[in-house]
């Protein structure tokens, strides 16, 4: 005997047809059978439409004032769906529903710029760390002058980092932000170089200021890395626009300067960055930002979060998946690893001390989702995510 779980659809379907003969469309329509869901929404409407569906699909509804959760295989749930569309009152609902599953299932993605394409989902991609900053937390200081960056960012690429990052400007809690001029003569020298040298590799600009991003892309960059997700600077949307490159749109709340002052509060943390993401995604589409399929998001652990937040980030990651966007993990080196090895290790650490700790929480992320791992160490990380790859897309059963 044998208890088996299928947290995917595929695996189920497969299972079907090789261990007891059940083929094609049957297997197809039943293999959602394997999958059980709890959907949790809000719906102001009358309930009643929700509850006669749900008796006759069997689906489980709780309930407080509008908030529901509705319990059951993805099969019976998709039949809900169904039930749902023939009361006029649910009919948005019922859609709205749909279309979350079709996004949850969504495996594979590419962005596209620059006549380039970078495919998304069979292999994590890696995104290398280059920061030319005096101040940032791990190697702050190390890669100032151009061809230091230039010598570190062909290092990367050769270790296997498949984007470079750049960043200009430290986030760490209690830094000090720079003005557009200072973040520009750091960031654009490097730029030009390691641009001219890789002219096929994905450069990406980490900034949350319009006018550092307008130049980068004018010089070749590729990604726009925004730790602010378009709420630092107003004119950011309105740039995107008009360039329509990639987007990562990083979930933050509060600032770098007042984190360490700061009451940090969620009520639940994952559901307040869906409803972040969900308005961040509305506005830029909204501002005229057409290229939906290039908009990355990003949870932003330690960005106005405490430890225990970060943690049940990664235990959740695969909730992000809703979006049907490409999901990105930065956790290397942060302190929260620190914090978590010194409380189960007693052992106190410097960020470059981290790698093991930071491998540990790119894990969950991976597992559940994540298409892209932003790292410092990309050596290792980069062999860790090819044993990570191959257990995912690994379709035994």
């Amino acid at each position: 005997m044998l208890i088996k779980q299928f947290r995917d659809k595929e695996l189920f379907y497969k299972f079907l047809k090789e261990r007891l003969g059940i083929f094609f469309r049957e297997a197809h329509d039943r293999a959602f059978e394997g999958i059980f869901h709890c959907v949790y929404l809000t719906y102001k409407g009358n309930p009643e439409a929700i509850y006669l569906s749900a008796r006759k699909v069997c689906v489980s509804v709780f309930s407080k004032g509008d908030k529901y959760c509705l319990c059951g295989s993805e099969s019976s749930l998709r039949e809900l769906c169904s039930e749902l569309t023939t009361h006029r009152e649910t009919k948005t609902l019922a859609r709205k529903l749909l279309e979350n599953f079709l996004n949850f299932h969504k495996k594979n993605f590419k962005i596209a710029y620059n006549r380039k394409i970078l495919p998304l989902g069979l292999k994590t991609a890696l995104m290398g760390v280059l920061n030319v900053t005096p101040d940032s937390f791990s190697d702050g200081g190390k890669y100032l002058k151009p061809e230091e960056a230039l010598r570190r960012a062909v290092h990367m690429v050769e270790e296997g980092a498949d984007i470079i990052d750049i960043g200009g400007e430290s986030t760490r809690p209690g830094s000090e932000r720079v003005s557009e001029k200072e973040e520009l003569s750091r960031v654009l020298p490097a730029l030009k170089l390691i641009r001219k040298e890789l002219p096929d590799t994905w450069i990406s600009i980490d900034t949350y200021k319009s006018g550092v991003a307008r130049a980068c892309l004018e010089e070749g960059a590729d990604i726009i890395n925004d730790i602010s997700g378009g709420t630092f600077d107003e004119g950011m949307f309105d740039l995107l626009k008009e360039y329509e490159c990639p987007y990562v749109i990083t979930h933050i709340k509060g600032t770098p300067q007042t984190w360490k002052r700061e009451t940090i509060v969620y009520d639940d943390v994952v559901g307040e960055i869906t409803d972040w993401f969900r308005e961040r995604i509305d506005r830029l589409l909204q501002a005229g930002y057409r290229q939906s399929e290039n908009i990355i998001l990003d949870p932003g652990i330690g960005f106005g979060k405490l430890p225990e937040h970060n943690v049940e980030i990664l235990r959740r990651f695969e909730e992000f998946k809703i979006f049907g966007k490409p999901l990105l993990v930065g956790v290397s080196r942060k302190s929260f690893i620190g914090l978590i090895l010194e409380a189960f290790l007693n052992k106190k650490t410097r960020p470059d001390e981290r790698l093991f700790g930071s491998l540990g929480a790119v894990a969950p992320a991976v597992l559940q989702g994540a298409h892209i791992v932003r790292a410092h160490d990309v050596r290792e990380t980069r062999e860790f995510l090819a044993l990570l790859d191959a257990v995912r897309t690994y379709d035994g059963v």
